[in-house]
């Protein structure tokens, strides 16, 4: 598949309908991470729920609407998101019963970006699909830049009452451009919720990060 389209050429994996199509501006690199995202979060709803699944019987929506995102990022989880990650794309789409969201960020200067993603699986679910989403991301180099990373320090945040680690990791690119990773999963408004961000580390602002995770109801 080029990186430039969006959408797989086989019909059956096209979502049922969209608000706007793809924008010209936006970078690869996040249509990537919002297909890999998509595709690894139904592999591993099949895997938690072990139900076989059809692709084509999938019905989702993707817009690219700022108000949409919003909308579908609240229905998520409440959070307080830095002003410089401007809403990119957002996905709702109903598998085998469950509802899988999604709403994805690109830095203004696109420098890096953040995913939230809900797949309906219930919160006393989270360690295994912490350990599982993160084999699956390790294995298919699912991250928006793949990055060698150096350090690596976990943790925790107390959210919705439970106690919750979130990975903090720092790397560099193939161009040895330094970036800050954080991942990590938490009970969202609708079941066990992944985060995923990457930002370049001289837009970096651990205080603002660490609030943002704070913020989440």
């Amino acid at each position: 598949m080029s990186d430039d389209n969006f959408y797989a050429d086989d019909d059956q994996f096209k979502p049922e309908e969209y608000s706007a199509p793809p924008k010209p501006g936006m970078s690869s690199g996040v249509k990537i991470l919002l297909i890999l995202l998509a595709l690894g979060g139904i592999g591993l709803l099949l895997c938690c729920g072990g139900i076989f699944y059809a692709v084509r019987n999938v019905k989702a929506k993707v817009t690219e609407n700022k108000q949409e995102i919003t909308e579908i990022q609240n229905e998520i989880a409440t959070i307080n998101i830095p002003e410089y990650f401007v809403p990119q794309m957002g996905m709702s789409a109903d598998v085998i019963g469950k509802k899988i969201l999604m709403a994805i960020y690109e830095e203004k200067e696109k420098d890096g970006g953040l995913v939230l993603m809900s797949f309906g699986i219930p919160n006393d679910g989270m360690v295994d699909m912490n350990k599982e989403f993160r084999q699956n991301l390790k294995q298919q180099n699912q991250n928006q830049r793949e990055l060698k990373i150096d350090k690596t320090e976990q943790k925790e945040f107390e959210i919705n009452g439970e106690k919750v680690e979130f990975t903090f990791a720092e790397g560099t690119d193939k161009n040895d451009k330094r970036f800050h990773q954080v991942m990590g999963v938490f009970p969202g408004k609708t079941g066990a919720t992944f985060l995923f961000l990457q930002i370049a580390s001289d837009k970096y602002n651990a205080e603002d990060i660490e609030n943002m995770i704070k913020s989440i109801k």
